[in-house]
């Protein structure tokens, strides 16, 4: 891109889709957990409490989302390791859903931002971008 900054605030603003997104899976979570607790006696209620934790995993991956989004749109020192950190971590959680047997269609449009993200910043237009902030 001619204006680094604008790749910068591109990135930026998909980041923030992603943990908007994020924050959207992760009330699903919390709704088919709170169904499964409200079911059965014991073990039930347990795979609900897992729907929970699993839904509270993804809010904190998608504020880091948001956290890097507004590091990377006022340009901050952090924000590009911070994104690197997290798109790795989304990728990885993505990786091990696919390896549990999630379906490839429902999970595979959740690896397209951090690549995306992993892309610019380890380039040389995203490694300038983050020394000229």
């Amino acid at each position: 891109m001619a204006n680094p900054a604008l790749g910068m605030r591109v990135i930026a603003a998909l980041a923030l889709l992603q943990g908007v997104l994020g924050v959207l899976r992760a009330l699903q979570w919390f709704r088919v957990g709170a169904d499964l607790m409200n079911q059965g006696l014991l073990l039930l209620p347990m795979v609900g409490v897992v729907a929970w934790l699993r839904g509270f995993l993804v809010v904190v991956i998608a504020l880091l989302f948001g956290v890097f989004a507004y590091g990377a749109w006022f340009r901050r020192d952090w924000a590009p390791p911070l994104g690197l950190v997290v798109a790795a971590v989304n990728i990885l959680l993505v990786l091990s859903a696919l390896f549990q047997g999630a379906a490839m269609g429902q999970t595979f449009y959740w690896l397209i931002v951090p690549v995306i993200m992993i892309g610019y910043l380890l380039s040389p237009a995203g490694r300038s971008d983050s020394k000229n902030s």
